[in-house]
């Protein structure tokens, strides 16, 4: 447990991580010992503002920071300080460059380093959250998803793969754990979770509505000493919802139980319109070290 108190209201809702997911992470500890734990932030401070950007489709590449990632032709992740936040502290990495119907930008992990699981070799507090937005919120423009996932059939990163479907925006073939919002249902955030070979389980359904270039704090934290109906609890600007994941979710087959996950961002346009598919200003997620 952390060695510092937590001032800040449990409700603050500001630009930085909300308190009430990170109060009881020990952010600090894991920075000085890895022992304690492990520790992963990104405010894309060093992203560059240039026409190849941090990431430039098309087909897969290594990028900056041990990232992966995979674009179509003309998709660029890069910088932005354009006007949704001007002047804002700390970077901001905009997908865009879309020209085609179906251009998609994934940012992964390099390696899964993150694991949800009741088994007791694996059962060890995580937390989550990302501050996102989304270009459009028009039906069949734009289908997004944030939080873990890992392509564990093939051992490699998500974004080495099509990470959402063409024309549905539907998740692809692989594991994983967070926020999608589908391009048949623009203005809606679901909490979705699936192993890979399994059918894909909505938990919440419209867990959080997107406005147009609005930025939202998306968040969940696994606690395997929660009551076993409230193993998972997702964050929308850290105000918890009142439907969690249980013992049995992730006891069930169609969870990504034990499975090594990483970081995943991508979005996908479903028309040719949009400048800006979405952005992200941070993503964070920490876990506990095993105590063997």
């Amino acid at each position: 447990m952390p060695t510092y108190t937590q001032y800040r209201d449990p409700t603050d809702t500001t630009r930085g991580p909300s308190p009430i997911i990170w109060a009881d992470c020990p952010t600090l500890e894991m920075l000085h010992d890895p022992g304690v734990g492990y520790h992963f932030f990104d405010d894309f401070i060093s992203c560059p503002k240039t026409d190849a950007g941090l990431f430039e489709g098309a087909g897969e590449s290594p990028g900056q920071g041990g990232y992966q990632f995979y674009g179509t032709t003309g998709v660029v992740m890069s910088a932005d300080t354009a006007a949704t936040e001007p002047g804002s502290v700390g970077g901001i990495l905009a997908v865009t460059g879309n020209d085609a119907d179906n251009d998609e930008g994934v940012i992964s992990g390099g390696s899964p380093a993150f694991i949800i699981s009741d088994t007791a070799a694996y059962s060890r507090k995580l937390w989550f959250e990302a501050r996102v937005n989304k270009a459009s919120i028009a039906n069949d423009a734009l289908a997004v998803f944030v939080g873990l996932g890992w392509d564990d059939d093939s051992q490699v990163s998500v974004a080495k793969t099509l990470c959402l479907t063409d024309n549905a925006g539907a998740l692809g073939a692989f594991s994983f754990i967070g926020f999608h919002i589908d391009q048949a249902d623009g203005d809606a955030w679901n909490f979705v979770y699936k192993a890979e070979g399994q059918a894909e389980t909505e938990l919440i359904s419209g867990v959080a509505v997107p406005v147009a270039d609005t930025y939202q704090k998306l968040g969940f934290v696994f606690d395997p000493d929660a009551p076993s109906d409230q193993r998972i609890t997702v964050y929308v600007d850290g105000v918890a919802n009142a439907t969690y994941g249980t013992a049995t979710n992730i006891a069930a087959a169609t969870f990504p139980d034990a499975e090594a996950m990483a970081p995943v961002y991508c979005a996908k346009v479903g028309t040719g319109s949009a400048a800006v598919i979405g952005r992200m200003d941070w993503w964070r997620c920490a876990q506990l070290a095993s105590a063997t």
